[in-house]
């Protein structure tokens, strides 16, 4: 009976240590890109979300964003693109992008939502990158549908 209770024990020991790891490097894969706007003259480090994991958190459960940050996501084609606010703790503005990076829609100040139902909001054309900024950004620069953006 020790020897099953020791085996037991290493097998939960190994499967703890394969989630830390797994967990761990995807943590590890956030990349940053640069942004810009080129009319704008305005740049932006954006994290990159590629992976399912790093597309579905997103920015969840952040308390803050600093100026001039934010989160891109990069999606493998384009199509519309549905975003809700689940979880998440600070106010945004999104920008959808065609895959020749131009912007194809915004959707501005779009507060928090704890609840259990939270609206889901969808680009009007296909996206195959949509980027998360502070709530407020697109109306400060003066962001417009149309524009071309870099990265």
């Amino acid at each position: 009976m020790l020897n099953l209770n020791k085996i037991f024990a290493a097998l939960i020991l190994l499967i703890l240590i394969f989630f830390f790891f797994a967990f761990y490097s995807v943590l590890q894969k956030i990349k940053i890109t640069p942004v810009s706007f080129p009319q704008h003259n305005l740049n932006i480090q954006a994290e990159t979300a590629k992976n399912p994991y790093q597309l579905a958190k997103g920015l969840m459960f952040r308390k803050s964003l600093d100026e001039n940050k934010g989160m891109l996501f990069t999606f493998p084609n384009e199509a519309y693109r549905s975003f809700w606010m689940k979880n998440t703790k600070i106010p945004l503005d999104l920008i959808f992008i065609s895959k020749d990076k131009k912007i194809v829609d915004i959707k501005e100040n779009f507060l928090p939502c704890s609840q259990t139902l939270c609206p889901s909001y969808k680009s009007i054309l296909p996206a195959k990158y949509v980027l998360e900024v502070n709530a407020g950004f697109v109306q400060k620069n003066k962001v417009l549908i149309g524009e071309e953006m870099s990265f």
